[in-house]
């Protein structure tokens, strides 16, 4: 009974917000926040009868599917900007799959206190090996929020090379950890309920701090330190072999485990053209985000280029020919 007097309440508070919101003419991002603060209690006020009911190999199941859809970074959602696009269905993947990592994480830590909480006979009439298990859900989760402050890092750093929305990324996630802090706090044994506060001050505290250290970096100086990398890489190649490589992939993986892109235009390469003696190498830039004015800057190149091309032309043929309404326009420059 006391549990519908409390959604009753939790309801007409709601309808209470919406309105005193409205009335006063706020803005719509004060109308979402304490609509999904509510939606997190409810759902954190439900949940815990669900996940009971749960084997725990079944969040490590649903943990390593989570893990292995991070691998592809969160930060692809810009290839809907250029030269993309994407599909929403894909972007909206991409978009929750962090949020989701956070919530499997919180799931996978309470399954594992809760085996190890057990007495030892309990667990072991429950789970074969109730040790290992715990472990195991422990450290998935743990993984699983490393590799969500990774993929934000990207994110964050990609974002600044447009439009940037910086900390309002964090809204889902730290919306999830909410969700995911009241579950532990109601679901876990009294003597390991403090860990749903925990979760609750840390996981947000950890993503700011990744979020405002992504916010500080330059992106063209890790264009440059790139572009410094993969022309180390070329030298080294030209001295060992005694001429410069067709493409930029012989350099792997001898050279580089793997060749960095540009970070100015999401899913563009570097402009590459080589021959026995000699080799250029540019890339796409631009002085803005919104500047429809594309720069070919040559970086780096030795030896004398055959002709008097301009380099990073293909690249700008793609752009045009994917947005072929914007006025693009084309110039070269140098380092």
């Amino acid at each position: 009974m006391n549990r519908k007097i409390y959604t009753l309440l939790a309801v007409i508070l709601l309808f209470g917000i919406i309105g005193f919101i409205s009335l006063r003419g706020f803005s719509s991002i004060l109308l979402l926040i304490p609509i999904m603060a509510l939606f997190a209690g409810l759902f954190g006020w439900m949940l815990p009868a669900v996940v009971k009911r749960v084997n725990s190999k079944v969040w490590i199941a649903m943990g390593l599917l989570i893990l292995l859809g991070l691998i592809f970074p969160t930060s692809s959602l810009f290839a809907d900007r250029e030269p993309g696009p994407i599909s929403s269905f894909v972007a909206a993947i991409l978009f929750l799959l962090p949020s989701l990592a956070l919530v499997n994480a919180a799931l996978l830590l309470q399954a594992g206190l809760v085996v190890s909480s057990q007495s030892k006979e309990e667990a072991q009439n429950e789970f074969p090996q109730p040790a290992r298990l715990a472990t195991a859900c422990i450290i998935l989760g743990g993984v699983l929020v490393l590799k969500m402050l990774h993929n934000l890092y990207e994110l964050t750093v990609w974002d600044s090379t447009y439009d940037p929305l910086t900390y309002l990324l964090l809204i889902v996630p730290i919306w999830a950890v909410l969700l995911s802090a009241l579950m532990l706090f109601i679901i876990l044994p009294q003597r390991t309920k403090l860990t749903g506060l925990l979760y609750l001050i840390l996981i947000p505290g950890l993503m700011i701090t990744v979020s405002a250290r992504a916010q500080r970096i330059d992106f063209r100086q890790v264009t440059v330190r790139r572009a410094d990398r993969t022309v180390q890489a070329i030298e080294s190649f030209f001295a060992r072999e005694g001429h410069y490589p067709g493409t930029l992939s012989e350099l792997t993986p001898r050279y580089l485990l793997s060749v960095p892109e540009p970070m100015i235009i999401y899913g563009q390469d570097w402009c590459y053209e080589s021959g026995e003696d000699y080799y250029r190498l540019g890339y796409i830039d631009r002085d803005h985000w919104s500047d429809p004015r594309l720069i070919g800057r040559l970086y780096s190149g030795a030896g004398e280029a055959p002709g008097s091309g301009q380099i990073c032309l293909e690249q700008f043929a793609t752009i045009k020919s994917k947005n072929p309404d914007f006025p693009y326009s084309y110039r070269e420059e140098s380092q």
